[in-house]
């Protein structure tokens, strides 16, 4: 299985720990889930898909790094009919909001939004 590591063990997270409701946006289509942050790993899912990666700041700004990888056969994501993608996301907080703008590995003018929203409960 791909996994997404840190580049860097000294970079820290820029997401603070919590569970988040994340909604998605593409050109295609739109979508949510939930993300758990916990020292800077981010792992999630959805009905068709999970998330695996980390958020950091790699000295220009903070970025978060993700793996989506499907795990119910006939589900398409929000980039289309595909069995696992790679995004980087570039990301800044605005009020109680992480805002994340991303490109997909494998297809590069595939643009990725993501907003995440802390709920308040303690993981």
């Amino acid at each position: 299985m791909d996994q997404v590591t840190p580049a860097s063990a000294s970079k820290t997270s820029w997401i603070p720990d919590g569970v988040y409701v994340v909604r998605f946006r593409s050109a295609l289509d739109q979508s949510g889930g939930v993300v758990w942050v916990n020292n800077g790993r981010a792992i999630g899912g959805d009905s068709s898909y999970y998330y695996d990666g980390h958020v950091e700041h790699d000295g220009t700004g903070p970025v978060a790094r993700m793996l989506f990888a499907r795990h119910r056969p006939e589900a398409v994501s929000v980039v289309g009919e595909v069995e696992r993608f790679n995004v980087v996301f570039a990301g800044r907080v605005e009020g109680d909001k992480y805002l994340l703008e991303g490109r997909m590995d494998e297809e590069p003018r595939m643009k990725l939004t993501a907003v995440m929203t802390r709920l308040p409960v303690t993981p």
